[in-house]
């Protein structure tokens, strides 16, 4: 057993949490909200005016197709080996997706629609790993139905008139190859009557479709994922407090500016994504789209501590590129002072940049080489504490998708704000460093192989990882989320971070053991008594009849708890496993949101025929939702260039 100790969130200056901003958001009226599933899925049902599961399907596959050649306002695009972090891997979760990424390939595309189908109430979804490719159907009208926004296609069925013909399951692909054959009147020609545009471009230009179809009818390595596909515990959660502002781009500030995603193999480091030559990817130019001028963008949250403090809390809800930090600084001769940062909510700390004594003026320093590059949030200390220091200016520069900002166009544009309801603080948990973060443990081993493992029961008997979670500052919580991966591994299949595919581990426990079984649950005290969120149902129901033998069985379980008594300062999650592995853990803290002292300042800045622009929007009440409108020109050519949300300091 471990000696019991808290899980530290990402903690905010609680000295001026009466003056904080919470997740504001700002949209353009009509775009869709990628902060929210649910949000975004109804925007896209509205922009398209789908009413019928047929329709809602289709404009989710169509909003997401990777060529923005088929689709305005082409929010994703297809590219290799950019979506990746540290330690859990190849990126799956879908607001990391959507807005720090808008790009990436198969296996997360098709995750991604499944969960904005099940988001917008159509029906089931799941996800298929078919050996080299992934792809995603939805359950509607008794069936399942399979569309691809990463290869760009779908197949209907029988005759008449397009939009009403349904359209084939995975299942029926993989038994009728000529449901996909038969759309073909040559080797590289199709029969436009049969097909919706666009239907497998490229594969017909290559003459293809004959290798498409056997990725279905080769059944033998066709596997489905049983449960849910991917993790659902990020979130775009932020707070602004006072000095600290967030600049969002439109294009990335230079065209070197990227986050270049590093795997850990077990003994090196090495860049995540392939130079390809032959088809024109280098990492130098970043993660740029291969078919047009879409590309990342940039953006910076920079924060002015109004007080020196022991520890800086640096949040974000991006992924993190890079970071620097600025004090004036006053040493004697025999004095040093050393950055230090942690990206494990304080357990650990990784030295930065150091500067020895005697020196009197302004310090500009950094973490350690790629310390938070990759991260979601950090904290920074100066060592020692005794240094003398003000003036403190800490600066991140994060990725972000530009197809998610509010862009102006010529005319009057109107803008829609609103803020959070709640204070989100996640807690860093590793499975590699479990003994360090869980307040408990009791039967459990850490296995890994190649920089890739999970926590299993160290012998038959079931295990437990117990946690304390508390709010940032010593807030009451109002609620809490829990969640993390859990792996069946008697097949001998586990995911494979570096490729989101499927790697061969020794079968675990026997197949003579009971019934694999896990669970997540809850109690205000240690001892319990304890209410269960989520167990592990290895029984798998067919909506469809049809019964799939070649199945993954890995449950991505998140749950949340919004209703905590009054009073509450900190609760204890369980995680009980047996004949199961956990690779991923994922849990956060909530609190209310504080009555706002400050005023929140929306900035505009975009050119119209190369002249700059400016529109400040002054929001006097932060917690109120509230409409306001910028004037472009009606015939300009118009260029965004950031949108600036600042929480000034009060004087």
């Amino acid at each position: 057993m471990a000696n019991a100790k808290l899980i530290t969130p990402f903690l905010l200056c609680a000295l001026h949490v009466q003056a904080q901003i919470y997740s504001p958001v700002v949209l353009k009226k009509g775009q869709a909200d990628s902060t929210n599933l649910q949000a975004m899925a109804r925007d896209i049902f509205t922009q398209s005016a789908a009413v019928t599961p047929r329709e809602k399907a289709e404009a989710i596959w169509r909003f997401f197709l990777t060529d923005g050649r088929f689709v305005k306002p082409g929010f994703w695009y297809h590219i290799a080996g950019w979506a990746y972090e540290e330690p859990r891997g190849e990126v799956l979760d879908p607001i990391k997706l959507l807005n720090s990424y808008g790009f990436g390939l198969c296996y997360q595309i098709a995750p991604l629609l499944a969960d904005l189908w099940e988001a917008g109430e159509i029906g089931h979804a799941r996800v298929w790993f078919l050996t080299g490719h992934t792809v995603a159907e939805v359950f509607y009208d008794g069936a399942y139905h399979y569309f691809d926004s990463d290869m760009m296609g779908y197949n209907s069925l029988d005759t008449g008139p397009l939009k009403n013909r349904p359209v084939a399951s995975v299942h029926q692909l993989e038994q009728d190859p000529s449901i996909i054959l038969g759309k073909l009147t040559g080797p590289r020609q199709v029969d436009r009557t049969a097909v919706d545009a666009p239907w497998y471009p490229a594969d017909v230009r290559a003459n293809a479709i004959e290798d498409l179809a056997k990725l279905f009818t080769s059944t033998d390595d066709n596997w489905l994922y049983a449960f849910e596909r991917a993790p659902h515990g990020h979130t775009m959660d932020f707070v602004l407090r006072p000095g600290e502002r967030m600049i969002r781009y439109f294009q990335p500030e230079t065209a070197q500016t990227f986050y270049l995603p590093q795997k850990f193999d077990g003994t090196s480091w090495r860049d995540f994504p392939q130079e390809i030559p032959q088809y024109n990817i280098r990492t130098g130019d970043g993660p740029k789209s291969q078919k047009d001028t879409r590309s990342w963008a940039t953006g910076i949250i920079e924060y002015r501590p109004p007080v020196v403090q022991p520890v800086f809390d640096m949040p974000a809800p991006y992924v993190i590129i890079d970071a620097h930090f600025e004090a004036d600084v006053h040493l004697r001769g025999n004095e040093t002072v050393t950055a230090e940062t942690s990206t494990d909510g304080g357990r650990t700390w990784v030295s930065g940049t150091a500067l020895n004594g005697p020196f009197d003026g302004h310090w500009k320093s950094q973490p350690a080489s790629r310390a938070v590059t990759g991260s979601y949030g950090y904290q920074v200390r100066f060592q020692p504490q005794s240094a003398k220091l003000s003036a403190v200016i800490l600066t991140t520069r994060f990725q972000l998708n530009p197809r998610t900002l509010p862009a102006l166009a010529p005319g009057r544009n109107e803008l829609q704000y609103r803020s959070g309801t709640q204070r989100r603080t996640v807690m860093p948990v590793r499975a590699d460093q479990i003994e360090k973060a869980a307040s408990k443990t009791i039967n459990i081993t850490y296995v890994g192989d190649r920089a890739q493992g999970y926590v299993i029961n160290k012998s038959p008997a079931p295990a437990e990882l117990l946690f304390e979670v508390a709010a940032a500052d010593g807030l009451t919580l109002t609620g809490f989320d829990a969640g993390g991966r859990f792996l069946d591994l008697r097949d001998g299949l586990a995911p494979d971070k570096f490729t989101a595919e499927v790697r061969r581990v020794a079968p675990w426990p026997a197949k003579t053991a009971p019934e694999p079984s896990a669970s997540i649950s809850w109690a205000l005290r240690p001892e319990g008594p304890y209410s269960v969120l989520w167990t592990h149902d290895p029984k798998l129901t067919w909506r469809d009849g049809q019964t799939i033998s070649r199945t993954l069985r890995w449950p991505e379980a998140d749950r949340s708890v919004r209703d905590l008594p009054a009073a509450t300062r900190r609760i204890y999650v369980r995680y009980q496993i047996r004949g199961m592995a956990i690779d991923d853990f994922r849990l956060a803290a909530i609190s209310p949101a504080a009555p706002s002292s400050s005023t929140l300042q929306i900035t505009h800045l975009w050119r119209e025929n190369g002249q700059p622009r400016k529109h400040i929007q002054s929001i006097g009440d932060p917690q109120a939702r509230q409409s306001y409108s910028v004037p472009a020109s009606d015939t300009a050519i118009i260029t965004n260039e950031a949108v600036i949300m600042e929480c000034p300091q009060k004087q």
